[in-house]
């Protein structure tokens, strides 16, 4: 988005340009919202997404990115690929820069490289939040999703944060939505036994279909951005992946799963200090619900939350050696402050070796310990509140309960509605409510998200007086 810039000092919150004319972009008042698809997380913490292989390779396109073996494809554009059934099959990846185009031109080198550089982390979270919606559906790659800033912030956390103000979060929402539609993918799948084989012709792996653009006026008539709504597709790839009738026959590598709101939670908040820790979480989720592979060795998982070439460089340099080894045990420790359970193989993961905290008592390792510890092994899985038992457990409530448990969000628009319904001042509601005239004033403008607590006590101002 263009640069900022403020009106006056009254009014802090910067004024964002009008977006680009496009046929996927339409602006309106914030009171147009259109109506969109369920929350994901209304009934509990969790909520199901299917463990697929195109899901599961994305979201590690989305984390690691450069880190991963990206080749050149016979056309000369650069090509991610992985084998399926010992070379008869193949899933392929390759980046876009545009996201409108229903065959949008691929990209080499230099190019390519630019786009994947530009990958955030957080963008993993989209494509998860994504994924959990279609899988949900009967047919995704036919249905519409229909998704707002309100639910993606509550399901990245991002109405707690206070270091970015309301543009700055729209301007990121954007951004991370954006990249997951940036990746194509072409799948050959083999025949196995009685299973038929397929093949998926290339195609964007999510079709970001439409923008909204929506709009309030400020104290000086201007229009400001208040929110945004999307309007996201899968691609064709999700017919024999998340379709359960076909994923069955085409006997593809699927399982039920779940995606925890923590999780989305964990990574957003982890992404930049324990950058390797997060991506450990979204490449387990799957590995733990796909393959049932509990031990795994340090190499694999290094590998993944550092890239190989680093921890080929860590084997030859000492200082980078104990560098990456300090960050592992950082790394190892985070995910088990969020409730990660993990397990050494005591034979090849000695407590000498284990992180302070776990078994070693002595700062200094042993030496040569960092050839041991690439092959030591070890089992890391999910939180035990993960099980899909808990999900289905929630889900099984009584529509009685669940209609007490569901809470309806209210907006800043719904509150100036009510307000002037009722003929109220900012300053009476204050007065009612015991929120400052100020705060209702950001509440109303969608500058400052509402709080649990303020929330119920407008809701029952609204109802009883």
């Amino acid at each position: 988005m263009a640069s900022k810039s403020s009106k006056s000092s009254v009014n802090t919150q910067p004024t964002v340009p009008t977006p680009p004319e496009n046929k996927a972009s339409v602006k309106t008042l914030a009171g147009d919202r259109p109506k969109t698809s369920p929350d994901l997380f209304e009934k509990s913490t969790l909520t199901k997404v299917t463990s697929s292989l195109p899901i599961w390779e994305a979201s590690n396109i989305l984390t690691q990115s450069q880190h991963l073996p990206w080749t050149t494809d016979p056309d000369g554009k650069l090509i991610y690929s992985r084998d399926v059934n010992d070379g008869k099959g193949a899933i392929c990846f390759w980046v876009a820069d545009d996201t409108e185009a229903e065959h949008p031109s691929t990209l080499a080198g230099a190019a390519a490289l630019a786009v994947i550089d530009t990958f955030d982390m957080r963008a993993a979270c989209m494509h998860l939040i994504f994924a959990a919606y279609a899988s949900q559906m009967e047919k995704p790659w036919e249905q519409e999703l229909v998704i707002d800033d309100r639910q993606l912030e509550s399901y990245l956390g991002l109405q707690r944060r206070t270091d970015k103000n309301r543009q700055e979060k729209l301007e990121l929402i954007e951004e991370i939505v954006k990249q997951p539609c940036k990746i194509t993918t072409f799948i050959s799948w083999p025949r196995q036994g009685k299973s038929k084989g397929f093949t998926v012709e290339e195609g964007r792996l999510w079709h970001l279909l439409g923008t909204r653009y929506h709009y309030q006026q400020d104290i000086f008539g201007e229009k400001q951005l208040s929110g945004m709504s999307f309007v996201i597709k899968a691609g064709l790839w999700a017919k024999y992946f998340l379709n359960e009738d076909d994923a069955q026959e085409q006997n593809s590598p699927s399982s039920k799963g779940v995606l925890s709101k923590s999780l989305l939670e964990n990574v957003m908040s982890l992404w930049q200090h324990r950058a390797g820790a997060a991506r450990l979480m979204v490449w387990l989720l799957f590995k733990f619900q796909l393959n049932r592979l509990y031990t795994i060795p340090v190499r694999v998982l290094m590998e993944v939350a550092y890239g190989p070439d680093k921890v080929q460089l860590a084997k030859q340099d000492n200082q980078l050696r104990k560098k990456l080894t300090n960050t592992w045990d950082e790394d190892l420790l985070a995910l088990h402050d969020r409730g990660w359970r993990i397990k050494f193989d005591t034979e090849s993961y000695p407590s000498d070796i284990q992180p302070p905290g776990f078994g070693r008592e002595n700062v200094r390792r042993p030496r040569g310990f960092f050839d041991q510890l690439l092959e030591a092994q070890l089992e890391i899985t999910p939180p035990e509140s993960w099980n899909i038992a808990h999900l289905e457990s929630a889900t099984d409530s009584s529509n009685e309960e669940v209609a007490e448990l569901a809470v309806t969000t209210l907006t800043g628009f719904e509150v100036k509605s009510q307000r002037i319904a009722r003929g109220w001042s900012q300053r009476k509601l204050a007065n009612l409510t015991g929120i400052s005239q100020g705060l209702i004033s950001m509440i109303e403008n969608e500058t400052r998200s509402i709080t649990e607590a303020n929330e119920s006590i407008l809701k029952q101002t609204f109802e009883y007086m």
